[in-house]
């Protein structure tokens, strides 16, 4: 191989790292932005840290789990994740009057879309369906009410019974089918308005109106 050609291999290679090095600094300021907003907006409506869960990826594996068997997009699980927070005192106690709130951040659509598409094979980066220009960001905001009371877990027998709500732009309240005995309602906007300085007050408030409706809703039975 030639001199020249050598520099330039070597070009792209130094171009390609830093790259990485940019992308890998972006995302965790991302992050360090991202989450502690989603923590404030519970913090300013009472709310208890109940836990959370990528949508697609698994989390990065234990020590002992042959990481080479797995996704390399397991080691980026907070593209689509779920953070869920609640207001009960018990997380085995659901009763009418409390709430659990759940924030999922979206934060490319395309990855999304090529999950849908995939069949459970592991996406190519590179070559997703939907091209990054395109791709949406988004925060999508869901509450679930329960109607009445019972000995039951918040997150197994109510939260993962149920769909996802309609995201919807006025706060309506959606009965869930079966013996689940909730309501539930959303929203969605994009993830940038969790960026704006007053984002924890503005998404507060709105969360507040819809739990008010959906509270209205179980108070007078439906």
């Amino acid at each position: 191989m030639s001199t020249e050609k050598t520099t330039i291999s070597q070009t792209k290679e130094n171009d390609l790292f830093l790259q990485i090095r940019t992308a890998h600094r972006l995302l965790a300021a991302y992050y360090q932005r991202l989450l502690p907003t989603i923590d404030d907006i519970a913090k300013a409506l009472s709310l208890t840290y109940y836990g959370w869960l990528p949508d697609h990826f698994d989390r990065p594996c234990k020590f002992g789990t042959d990481i080479f068997s797995k996704w390399q997009w397991d080691l980026l699980p907070g593209n689509c994740t779920h953070y869920i927070y609640f207001d009960g005192s018990n997380a085995n106690k659901i009763e009418k009057g409390h709430y659990l709130l759940e924030f999922f951040v979206i934060s490319d659509s395309g990855i999304d879309t090529a999950m849908e598409e995939e069949n459970r094979q592991q996406p190519d980066a590179l070559n997703l369906p939907v091209p990054v220009e395109q791709a949406t960001s988004v925060l999508r905001v869901g509450l679930y009410a329960p109607y009445r009371n019972r000995k039951a877990n918040w997150y197994d027998d109510l939260y993962n019974q149920c769909d996802h709500p309609e995201w919807s732009e006025t706060p309506d309240a959606q009965k869930v089918a079966g013996n689940v005995g909730c309501y539930i309602s959303g929203f969605e906007i994009p993830l940038a308005e969790l960026m704006e300085n007053d984002a924890v007050e503005a998404i507060s408030k709105r969360i507040n109106e819809y739990k008010q409706n959906l509270f209205d809703v179980v108070e007078g039975g439906g």
